[in-house]
């Protein structure tokens, strides 16, 4: 795995084939949902991310590539969490990342805003619980936008969120959503 663009383009990380728990978004996955957030205006400068089942941490690495101020990567697996560390000390941002070992589904209450929340949980658990958890302790906020990568299709997510935008890549679902606005 590489990061795509931006100041640590072409960087490789830390070798994740040895973990057969990990299934990492794909270079060529993580190139279109990048593409996807530009193209709709999304500003990575300065911005907080939110890596929620984060595997080796590529996305939050490429994100902070681009110019993300700050991550926090969660991941119920501390060898995952350990993949994490060794990345940073490759691209040298330790003092821009947070690690947390914990059970999404289990998040305690939150006051701190994100940018960017992407959760990519396991194939083969449903991603509606995780979503549920979220928006119940106030993780995902007005203006916080939320990319979920799933494998099977739910019919629906949220009735608090608006999708925005569904995209299928292979094995993968993207969807983008946002907390609805009150009218």
């Amino acid at each position: 795995m590489r990061i795509i663009a931006g100041k640590f383009r072409g960087r490789k990380l830390a070798q994740s084939s040895r973990l057969k728990s990990l299934r990492p978004t794909t270079d060529k996955n993580r190139e279109s949902l990048f593409n996807i957030l530009f193209s709709r205006g999304f500003k990575f400068e300065n911005a907080k991310i939110l890596d929620l089942c984060c595997g080796s941490g590529a996305i939050a690495f490429e994100a902070l590539s681009r110019g993300a101020k700050s991550a926090i990567l969660v991941d119920i697996d501390y060898n995952h969490l350990d993949l994490v560390r060794k990345n940073c000390e490759i691209l040298g941002v330790q003092d821009q990342v947070e690690t947390i070992c914990l059970d999404v589904k289990k998040l305690p209450q939150n006051e701190v805003f994100f940018d960017l929340i992407f959760i990519d949980p396991p194939y083969e658990q449903s991603v509606l619980p995780f979503i549920e958890n979220l928006l119940k302790k106030n993780w995902i906020q007005k203006n916080s936008l939320l990319v979920a990568e799933f494998e099977a299709k739910p019919d629906s997510f949220s009735d608090e969120l608006n999708l925005l935008d569904l995209r299928r890549y292979g094995k993968s679902f993207f969807a983008f959503l946002e907390l609805k606005q009150p009218q």
